[in-house]
């Protein structure tokens, strides 16, 4: 009877740590993918200020040239700056798409 006591404490503790392992293991993992989640979401917050940003300057700088009746280096900057960001964002799409 005192060998099945022993054998049954050591099997528990055996089924115990092996499932203290697989949780903490998990945990891990999991924590990694909130993080990788996190960074893309950062920068996919950081390029749609940019956008948004982008054409705030675009809009500015035609309503500036309807209402002056010429066109002016603001648009050109902001044509510029709105293809940058356009591309940054095809670029980040493209990437983030490939790696799903």
């Amino acid at each position: 009877m005192q060998i099945f006591t022993i054998i049954m404490s050591i099997l528990g503790s055996v089924v115990s740590g092996t499932a203290l392992f697989l949780l903490q293991r998990w945990f891990r993992q999991k924590d990694k993918r909130d993080e990788q989640a996190e960074k893309v979401l950062a920068k996919e917050n950081v390029l749609i200020i940019k956008s948004i940003n982008a054409v705030g300057k675009l809009t500015e700088a035609t309503a500036i040239a309807l209402v002056d009746g010429k066109l002016n280096g603001e648009i050109h900057s902001a044509l510029k700056e709105y293809s940058t960001v356009d591309k940054e964002m095809y670029n980040y799409l493209l990437e983030r798409n490939a790696h799903k």
